[in-house]
Order: C-alpha cells, then sequence, then structure tokens
C-alpha cells in the first residue's frame, strides 16, 4: 500500500484592489515521501478582489483530487483570509446563518460554499505560510498569480 501526500501551494493576487486579478495552485502528488507528479493551475478574472483570487486559488488545487483513494492534502497559503476562514471561522459564520461576528453578512458568501464543497470528505489541513519571504514553494505559486493577473491586464 502506498502513502499518499498531496500538496497545494496557492496564492492570488490583484493588480489594484478591486482590479484585475490572477490566481495560481501548484499540486504536487508525493507516493511514498517521492514527487511522481506536479500540476500547475492558474487563472484570471477582469474585476475581482484580493481575497476572491485567494479563495479561487484553494478551490481550482482541490478540485484537482480525485476521491478515489485516501491521502492526506495540505494547502499552503500566504492568506490568513483564508487559513482562518477554514480552520476558525467558517463554522461560526455557518451557525450565525452567514454573518460575522459584527453581524455583517460574509464576504464571498459564494466562493467559501464552493471551497467547503471541493474539501468535503477530504483530508485537508490548512498552513499559512508569510509571504514574499523566500519559501520557494509560496515563491512559485505568486509567480504563476502574478503571470495570470498581467494576461489579464493585456
Amino acid at each position: 500500500m502506498t502513502n499518499t501526500e498531496i500538496t497545494i501551494h496557492t496564492d492570488g493576487c490583484c493588480l489594484g484592489n478591486p482590479g484585475k486579478g490572477g490566481f495560481a495552485a501548484v499540486v504536487r502528488r508525493y507516493e511514498n515521501g517521492v514527487e511522481i507528479k506536479k500540476r500547475v493551475l492558474s487563472d484570471n478574472e477582469p474585476d475581482t478582489t484580493n481575497n476572491r483570487m485567494e479563495l479561487m486559488a484553494a478551490i481550482t488545487g482541490l478540485r484537482q483530487i480525485k476521491r478515489k483513494e485516501p491521502a492526506k492534502i495540505t494547502v499552503f497559503s500566504d492568506s490568513q483570509y483564508v487559513v482562518l476562514g477554514m480552520t476558525e471561522r467558517l463554522s461560526k459564520w455557518q451557525t450565525k446563518g452567514w454573518r460575522t461576528a459584527s453581524g455583517q453578512p460574509v464576504k464571498n458568501r459564494e466562493h467559501w460554499e464552493e471551497l467547503l464543497a471541493v474539501s468535503a470528505g477530504l483530508d485537508v489541513q490548512w498552513e499559512w505560510v508569510r509571504g514574499h519571504n523566500g519559501d520557494p514553494r509560496n515563491e512559485e505559486a505568486d509567480f504563476f498569480a502574478n503571470q495570470a493577473a498581467s494576461k489579464q491586464a493585456r
């Protein structure tokens, strides 16, 4: 039996906020500790926000997971909005009818609901990494997200 692990390094960016945005997810699959597959996914949107792009990066990465076999999945993001949302805030928002602690509607609810749907039934760990701090995998995701946003800007 193989030991399958999947890492997803994500990033979203926006040229202006709101503005032209891009996101990327770099998905790596490991079998018994050896990287066997890498896939880079990126796209852009013409009028968006940085937070929406961060969410889309995670959604896009998790969509790639085949549910046939169990795997440990770790999503790395430099967005505390995404990581804290998935690890601490989401259940509170749902309990309060998709309202924040201050009673305001949760922004980007449709993206949060989609992220919940694509992560359902998966063993997902959420890890925050400091952005623009020399982490090579975070820098790689940042590069592809910015490249995607730049295509939209042309």
